[in-house]
């Protein structure tokens, strides 16, 4: 009842928009008060048609994602997860570890969506290309990410997802790869 009385006397002074972002500020705080282990399987190396690409093999996924630190700086930056997490593929192709942040939002009741942005570093090849691995041009390259997840029983996450590394075009070659895969995950 208290929001709604600030929210009130607030929109009289015209301060709707400071409350709004501290409410919306507060929300996303008190959802990502959590650490989460997850782990998966991959499809790695696939095209935008979910076919393979030059590396075969599946990638073993196992990330671990810290609460959000409650500080001035994450805060600003949307509450962001710190996370750290490998890729290890089956077969021939490449295998990364990664680390950057994860910014967790809610989409419906126990619904989810996850952005990462991040670095990475690889056991790919940096200055050829094999039968069964690309040449990356260099050994250490951005990681991004996307997942969609549901959450259920309050500790337990399913989720697909997208993970991709490349060089962003500031290194030659820069044919990246993308794994497809699913994860299950435990909050604690």
């Amino acid at each position: 009842m208290d929001k709604y009385l600030e929210y009130y006397n607030t929109t009289k002074n015209g301060n709707l928009t400071q409350v709004l972002e501290d409410s919306f500020q507060e929300d996303l705080q008190s959802y990502n008060d959590f650490s989460e282990i997850r782990l998966g399987i991959l499809a790695h190396d696939l095209k935008f048609s979910f076919k393979q690409s030059h590396e075969r093999g599946v990638s073993l996924n196992a990330e671990y994602m810290f609460s959000v630190p409650q500080n001035a700086f994450f805060q600003m930056i949307f509450s962001p997860h710190p996370h750290f997490g490998v890729s290890i593929n089956s077969g021939p192709g490449t295998s990364m570890a990664y680390t950057g942040l994860t910014w967790e939002f809610p989409v419906f009741t126990n619904w989810f969506v996850d952005v990462m942005l991040g670095g990475a570093i690889h056991n790919g090849h940096t200055n050829k290309q094999t039968t069964h691995r690309k040449n990356y041009g260099a050994r250490v390259l951005f990681h991004s990410g996307l997942a969609l997840g549901y959450v259920f029983q309050e500790r337990h996450t399913i989720s697909l997802m997208v993970n991709h590394i490349s060089g962003a075009k500031l290194c030659t070659p820069n044919p990246g790869f993308t794994d497809f895969g699913l994860r299950y995950g435990y909050r604690f």
